[in-house]
């Protein structure tokens, strides 16, 4: 068993201790009869826990019944440390240990590491196929660099008299340029697929072949990301 796998399991125990735990002290609250500040706190705190450990659970059965996160382990690995992380975010936030604003900001960064994380994952199923799409990913990491890094300046220092005008138009041109770049390279794929139909689709699931509902979620962001980028900056000449 790898290192990684006995720290899910532990995480996941943690969870259903803090869980009980929690639940306990709840009920005890509840019938001494005492509600204060931390009789609220201790609730929400409750709430999170179940939250984090359903997801969790989820995220488990959804591996075992699909191998949906084997297929993709790069984003399996670093959802599952999102999802440690968010527990621990969500704790610090309801007993106030950081601001609201600080919280926002590092939910902000866990879903754009998150996506940019399925974003490589799902691009690196088509590599070592053809030169072309090989060129194409490759261009298209570092690009995905670059929107990520732009991004958390955005997230912690967004305004437009730290960063400019220029900054935004820029991030504008590289979010474009990222999107275009993955949706060529799944063309090209789809494209060297039919000349070699002998070949599995890396980017399908199940009998019926069809698209994984992963690149389905990734091309939706990335249209998304390349019209709500594009259109703030020519809008408004700003970004946030």
């Amino acid at each position: 068993m790898t290192k990684l796998v006995r720290f899910k399991k532990f995480f996941l125990y943690t969870l259903v201790g803090s869980l009980i735990a929690a639940a306990i002290t709840a009920v005890i609250t509840i019938l001494i009869g005492d509600f204060t500040d931390i009789t609220g706190k201790v609730f929400i705190t409750l709430l999170m826990v179940m939250l984090h450990s359903l997801f969790s659970l989820l995220f488990v059965w959804e591996d075992n019944r699909k191998n949906t996160f084997e297929r993709l382990a790069l984003f399996s690995n670093v959802l599952f440390f999102l999802i440690v992380l968010s527990f621990f975010t969500s704790f610090f936030g309801i007993w106030e240990i950081f601001s609201y604003a600080t919280i926002a900001k590092l939910y902000a960064s866990y879903f754009t590491i998150g996506f940019a994380s399925l974003h490589v994952d799902v691009l690196s199923k088509i590599l070592n196929k053809d030169k072309l799409i090989d060129k194409l990913v490759t261009a298209n990491y570092v690009f995905i660099f670059f929107v990520v890094f732009m991004l958390q300046l955005v997230i912690y220092l967004g305004n437009k008299d730290i960063l400019g005008d220029f900054f935004y138009r820029l991030l504008a041109a590289v979010g474009v340029v990222d999107g275009t770049l993955s949706i060529l390279a799944i063309v090209f794929y789809k494209i060297y697929l039919q000349k070699h139909p002998e070949l599995e689709n890396d980017l399908v699931i199940g009998k019926k072949k069809h698209l994984s509902i992963w690149v389905w979620l990734l091309l939706i962001y990335l249209v998304l990301q390349m019209f709500s980028i594009g259109f703030r900056v020519i809008g408004r000449g700003y970004y946030y």
